[in-house]
């Protein structure tokens, strides 16, 4: 776990948590991550969508969770190893990650859950609920 003074939550991050309603645009980097890729590029763009889809290739799988009939590509979630552009990153942290060390780390990030309005990811409560039973 980083220490305070190198990487501090990022609502502290510059004030976030107070200026924040000040951005055009503020996208969450979770299950819905191309979604939101999609928004912004809609949003702004000129030669943002090329160069997004360039680099992420959002728009290909946009395109597959819109033909998809599974109910988690159905709501943009691209965090499974079952989707061509999954993440996979439950399998990872769950091969790294005690659920201690978890609990930890949204211990030290709970700043950003309350002040940002995330929500913790499903993978995060079900390693916990796992450890509890």
């Amino acid at each position: 776990l980083p220490s305070l003074d190198r990487s501090p939550p990022q609502a502290i991050f510059c004030d976030l948590y107070r200026t924040i309603g000040t951005y055009d645009f503020a996208g969450v980097m979770g299950k819905s991550f191309m979604s939101e890729l999609g928004r912004m590029a809609d949003r702004y763009g000129g030669m943002l969508p090329d160069v997004l889809d360039d680099i992420f290739s959002y728009r290909s799988s946009l395109n597959l969770q819109h033909n998809e009939t599974s109910s988690a590509v159905a709501n943009g979630d691209n965090v499974g190893s079952e989707k061509a552009h999954g993440t996979k990153a439950p399998a990872k942290v769950a091969r790294y990650y005690s659920a201690g060390t978890v609990r930890r780390a949204l211990e030290y990030l709970s700043i950003d859950y309350v002040a940002l309005g995330l929500e913790v990811p499903e993978w995060a409560r079900e390693m916990l609920r796992n450890d509890e039973a």
